[in-house]
């Protein structure tokens, strides 16, 4: 079971322990659509790969080939 929550961040959208609970920075919400999947996707494949090695960001890739530019996009918004 995958438990999820809303938190305020400092200085990330989401996060994820290793007894799978996700957290994701409220403000995520206000971000369009495609960076919220991508913010979602990538905290879900912390469940498989706690880390960011390149196992990881293989499997990122297999749900959103766009990734890398999702990611620079999320880069420029603010979080605080």
């Amino acid at each position: 079971m995958i438990i999820y929550s809303l938190k305020t961040f400092k200085s990330r959208w989401g996060s994820c322990n290793v007894k799978g609970e996700i957290q994701f920075h409220w403000k995520v919400i206000m971000a369009p659509n495609r960076i919220v999947d991508y913010v979602v996707v990538h905290e879900l494949c912390h469940l498989k790969e706690f880390n960011h090695g390149e196992r990881f960001w293989r499997l990122v890739a297999e749900t959103i080939p766009d990734h890398i530019d999702r990611r620079r996009v999320l880069a420029k918004l603010q979080i605080g």
